[in-house]
C-alpha cells in the first residue's frame, strides 16, 4: 500500500498562511523528508502556458508553499533549488510563463532559480528497459539533479484521460515530445521508469482542477486541496478518483504500475478524499483534433507534418499558437476572471501578480 495525503485547504480564506499550512501538512503526512538525497534539488512544475490560466499551470502559491517546508527543514538542506519546466510545440515558453505567473520573482526570496530546460544542454540516453523510448533525450539540469519532487495539476486531458505526477514528466523530454503521441502511454511510463530512482516525491496542486477539453482549453472549478506522495502511480490513482475517473481505464498508470514506477495500492491519510465529477476530455480541441487526424493518415503523413526537419511543422506550430491565443482572447478570459474572484485567485493576483489587471 502507497500512501497519499489529502489536505482540504480553506476555501473561504484569502490569507495565503492557510495554503503555506495545507502544503506543509501533506508533505508531513506523506513523509516527504523520508525521501529527499543529495543537495541540488530540482521542482518539476507545470508552466504548460505563458499566460494566465488557474487549473493549466502550477500555481505559485502552491510552489511557494513547497519551498517554504523545504527552507524551514532541519534534516534536508539543499544547496541548489532549481525549478523548472519546457517548451511546447505549440511555442509555449516556459521562461516567459516563469514571469508572467509571478514564479521568477517569486523563488528568489528562497535562494532559487527557475530554468527552461529547452534552452539547457541536452544528452541523448539509452534505455534499455523501454517499452517504446529506447533513447531519451534529456537535459542536464534534470540529469544532475540528485532529488526531483514533481508538482503537477489536478486536470483532465484530450489524449491520456488525466495528467498528474506520471504525466508532468512529458515536460522532462525534448520540447518536441510530439512525435510520441501515438504511443503516449508507454512513453509515459518510460520517462517515468528512467527517472525512477530521482523523483522520489510528487506534490499535486488541487486549489483548481481542469476539466473537459484539457489540458490547456478545458474549464477550470475551484477544487481546494492538495495531495502528496513518494509514489506517483499511487498519486494518479487517487487523483483520477477524485475527478471521477476509473484509474484502471487510464493506461499510463497501469503501464507505469506494470514497469515499476509505483503501484495503485493505495493508503489515504489527512482528510477525507473528496469526490467530483469532472466532465471528461472525451473531444479533443481543434489543435488536438486536427494532430490526430494527421498522423492516422499514415506514416508518410507524420513523416511530412511532423518531422524535426519538414517545414510544415513550423507552420502547425505556428497555427497552433494563434488558435490558443484567440481561444484565450474569445473563451478562456471569461474563465479567467471567474476564478480569480475565487479566494486562490485573489491570492494569487495579490500576492504575486499586483500588475494584473
Amino acid at each position: 500500500m502507497s500512501l497519499v495525503s489529502c489536505v482540504k485547504v480553506d476555501d473561504k480564506s484569502t490569507n495565503p498562511q492557510v495554503v503555506f499550512k495545507a502544503v506543509e501538512k501533506a508533505m508531513i503526512l506523506a513523509q516527504w523528508e523520508k525521501y529527499m538525497k543529495g543537495k541540488n534539488l530540482v521542482l518539476k512544475v507545470n508552466v504548460v502556458w505563458d499566460t494566465i490560466y488557474p487549473s493549466c499551470t502550477t500555481t505559485p502559491i502552491v510552489i511557494e508553499g513547497v519551498l517554504k517546508v523545504i527552507k524551514a527543514s532541519k534534516k534536508y538542506r539543499p544547496k541548489k533549488i532549481t525549478i523548472v519546466d519546457t517548451d511546447t510545440a505549440a511555442i509555449m515558453r516556459a521562461d516567459i510563463s516563469f514571469k508572467v505567473q509571478g514564479i521568477e520573482d517569486m523563488v528568489k526570496k528562497y535562494d532559487a532559480t527557475v530554468v527552461n530546460l529547452s534552452h539547457t544542454e541536452f544528452r541523448v540516453v539509452s534505455f534499455e528497459k523501454a517499452l517504446v523510448l529506447h533513447h531519451l533525450k534529456i537535459s542536464k539540469v534534470l540529469l544532475d539533479a540528485d532529488t526531483i519532487i514533481t508538482m503537477p495539476v489536478l486536470k483532465t486531458h484530450s489524449y491520456s484521460s488525466m495528467t498528474g505526477a506520471l504525466k508532468n514528466q512529458w515536460g522532462c523530454i525534448h520540447d518536441l515530445r510530439h512525435n510520441f503521441h501515438m504511443v503516449l502511454h508507454q512513453a509515459i511510463a518510460d520517462v517515468n521508469n528512467f527517472f525512477k530512482g530521482k523523483i522520489t516525491f510528487a506534490l499535486m496542486d488541487g486549489l483548481f482542477g481542469m476539466e473537459g477539453k484539457g489540458p490547456k482549453t478545458g474549464k477550470p472549478r475551484k477544487i481546494g486541496y492538495i495531495f502528496a506522495s513518494p509514489d506517483r502511480v499511487a498519486l494518479d490513482t487517487v487523483a483520477s478518483r477524485v475527478m471521477g475517473i476509473d484509474p484502471k481505464t487510464v493506461k499510463h498508470i497501469t503501464f507505469a504500475q506494470q514497469v515499476g514506477v509505483g503501484s495503485m495500492k493505495t493508503e489515504v491519510v489527512g482528510d477525507k478524499l473528496p469526490q467530483f465529477k469532472f466532465e471528461q476530455a472525451n473531444q479533443s480541441n481543434i489543435v488536438m483534433a486536427t494532430e490526430m487526424w494527421l498522423r492516422h493518415r499514415g506514416k508518410w503523413m507524420e513523416w511530412l507534418m511532423f518531422d524535426v526537419k519538414s517545414p510544415f511543422l513550423f507552420l502547425l506550430r505556428w497555427a497552433a499558437k494563434v488558435y490558443y491565443d484567440i481561444w484565450y482572447a474569445t473563451v478562456g478570459i471569461k474563465n479567467v476572471r471567474r476564478m480569480m474572484k475565487t479566494n486562490y485567485g485573489i491570492m494569487w493576483k495579490e500576492r504575486y501578480l499586483l500588475h494584473y489587471q
